[in-house]
């Protein structure tokens, strides 16, 4: 068995890999996005609901960024990226699907509450009580995404079973999953002061680096952290337990229920009845 690579040291050997699976996605995102801002622009519902129905589509495509990714930073197997990237995404389009439907909702339910009740709160605190419970929820949703995305691309599982699994781990790996968060957070602040602060040209570049790369360098965080947690859950998808192949026996006994083959105790094949 080879000695695994750390995700950290692997990040900066493939850079370039890791980084042509995230433009991959970036440029598809951002076509979807982009076709739904030009369909609420011909229909005369323009908002930013209606943009963000781009992401149900795209987020079919994220099943390759999450595969390319957990085989380079997890099971070090460096593959050919674009040929994965797009294998993943046929295999794994249907529950990506979901995928996006279910991320859409979330964050357009997020969008609403949020702004409902922070502008209730400031004129009666209870609503601050609600605002602060809404957030854990939303909280406990996007980590629940943390795992969903990487499970399905990994395992034979029905969607019922991965996010019954995802919700389970919120929990069960609360700790992992709270500075998991905490560093995705501080990646999206980071790159929100960037882009605030920049001025003339350079918020044009700063921004359309931040697009490029993000996506990538978010899920390379999640997947990274969130992998042994899933992996001590559900299975090992690094050094699987490799199934025992059938024996192949020979023999004239056809009357005893168990012969000896090879110094075990196994079931006679042969058995008459």
């Amino acid at each position: 068995m080879k000695k695994r690579v750390k995700p950290v040291r692997v990040f900066f050997q493939k850079l370039p890999q890791l980084l042509l699976a995230g433009v991959i996605f970036s440029a598809i995102f951002a076509a979807c996005v982009g076709v739904f801002a030009v369909i609420s622009l011909l229909t005369g519902f323009n908002n930013v609901l209606v943009w963000g129905l781009g992401v149900i589509p795209a987020t079919v495509f994220y099943a390759g960024l999450v595969v390319v990714i957990r085989k380079y930073a997890i099971e070090n197997d460096f593959v050919p990226v674009v040929k994965t990237f797009f294998e993943a995404v046929r295999e794994n389009w249907k529950v990506f699907l979901l995928h996006g439907v279910v991320t859409y909702l979330i964050t357009a339910c997020a969008f609403f509450a949020f702004m409902y009740y922070f502008i209730q709160a400031q004129t009666d605190f209870t609503f601050a009580y609600i605002l602060s419970f809404y957030g854990l929820c939303t909280a406990a949703l996007v980590i629940m995404m943390f795992y969903a995305p990487l499970m399905s691309a990994t395992y034979i599982l029905r969607w019922r079973d991965i996010y019954k699994n995802s919700l389970l781990l919120i929990f069960g790996k609360i700790l992992r999953n709270l500075l998991t968060l905490l560093m995705v957070a501080a990646a999206c602040v980071i790159a929100l002061l960037v882009t605030v602060y920049a001025e003339g040209v350079w918020k044009i570049i700063v921004a359309v680096l931040i697009a490029a790369v993000y996506p990538m360098l978010l899920t390379y965080i999640i997947i990274s952290m969130v992998s042994k947690g899933l992996m001590e859950t559900v299975g090992d998808f690094v050094n699987p337990v490799p199934e025992e192949e059938p024996i192949s026996v020979i023999t004239d006994n056809t009357e005893d229920d168990y012969i000896f083959v090879n110094g075990k105790m196994i079931k006679n094949p042969n058995k008459k009845g």
